[in-house]
């Protein structure tokens, strides 16, 4: 029996280490796609090798927009098919929880040479609050989807979409999709289900 359980804990631990190269295989035999996140803890290059899954890549646009354009490039050199634009959080919402507990911002292995992540420390508050307003841009527009079409082939999809009223702007602003998302409900209070915004 301790045998057995050793085996599923260094399944487990095995299957947490390879992150999002599990779930790119995973999404590669059930023929579907994935969205690699932008705090993915496994590189751009390493799910992009790890199998033949159809791989979109989640962008958030920082401040200094040349860490964006190269994250961009990246991902289309590496075979990904559309770049997925999170419109929602050019500001981190105040979260609570991850103040109280001062939430630690995750290793992102993607900004890796990009831009120094250890000088973010914080005495009060969430690590992660800190990282979103030092380096992501609030002044995300719909100007910004033209100036990300400038720098890429790739199509792009705006993620965080919630009313008819900008799912009409996406497309005049030259979005090819759109993925309706209210951040999983914790970015911003009373924002409407998902499913009640889909109609």
């Amino acid at each position: 029996m301790i045998f057995k359980l050793c085996n599923i804990s260094t399944s487990l631990v095995s299957m947490l280490i390879s992150g999002e190269v599990a779930t790119a295989r995973a999404a590669a035999s059930c023929n579907t796609l994935m969205v690699l996140s932008f705090s993915a803890s496994c590189k751009i290059e390493e799910v992009a090798s790890s199998c033949n899954a159809i791989r979109f890549y989640q962008l958030y646009v920082f401040k200094n927009r040349d860490i964006s354009a190269t994250l961009v490039r990246r991902a289309e050199s590496h075979g990904f098919k559309a770049i997925v634009l999170t419109v929602d959080t050019p500001m981190l919402g105040r979260r609570e929880a991850d103040i109280r507990n001062k939430m630690v911002a995750p290793a992102n292995a993607n900004l890796e040479g990009l831009m120094p992540i250890d000088d973010l420390d914080t005495a009060d508050g969430s690590k992660l609050e800190k990282y979103a307003r030092d380096t992501l841009d609030p002044s995300l527009s719909w100007k910004d989807v033209e100036w990300l079409k400038s720098i890429t082939s790739l199509p792009i999809l705006l993620k965080g979409i919630v009313t008819a009223e900008d799912a009409r702007k996406a497309v005049e602003a030259g979005a090819a999709g759109i993925i309706v998302s209210n951040h999983g409900a914790r970015q911003l209070d009373y924002a409407p289900a998902t499913i009640s915004a889909l109609e």
